[in-house]
């Protein structure tokens, strides 16, 4: 017998093969490339579906955070007879070290592609040393 929050897609008496009504959320670990810059570290984060307006980056304590939420396929006024699209949200953490300006970072997101662009701080620049 089908409980709550399940829907019975084959009965036979009292046995059922049911799935979750509710959709779940899927955590996603977004894909990254890192490089370096004579004065920045440039990480690009690729998540496809998501827009500009469902991505945030935070810092924290020298975490960097970032999530994603895919936009929902359909439209909020129908109504669904079955899905199996689950809820994606990308989600990722990086430890920055000492020697990065984190307050100064600098995010873009184009195509489905954020691009984060981290300062270093002057005394983790690498200077020349001239020769006398």
């Amino acid at each position: 017998m089908a409980k709550k929050n399940e829907v019975a897609l084959i009965r036979r008496g009292e046995t059922a093969l049911v799935r979750r009504a509710d959709p779940k959320e899927e955590l996603i670990t977004a894909v990254c490339d890192i490089f370096e810059m004579p004065d920045a570290f440039v990480v690009k984060l690729d998540m496809p579906g998501s827009s500009k307006e469902g991505v945030s980056v935070t810092v924290e304590s020298d975490i960097l955070t970032v999530r994603g939420m895919v936009k929902s396929l359909h439209r909020e006024t129908v109504s669904m007879l079955m899905r199996e699209i689950v809820a994606l949200s990308y989600y990722r953490v990086f430890n920055l070290g000492k020697g990065l300006n984190a307050d100064r970072t600098q995010a873009e997101f184009e195509d489905g592609v954020l691009t984060l662009t981290i300062p270093k701080a002057d005394n983790y620049k690498e200077r020349r040393i001239s020769i006398s």
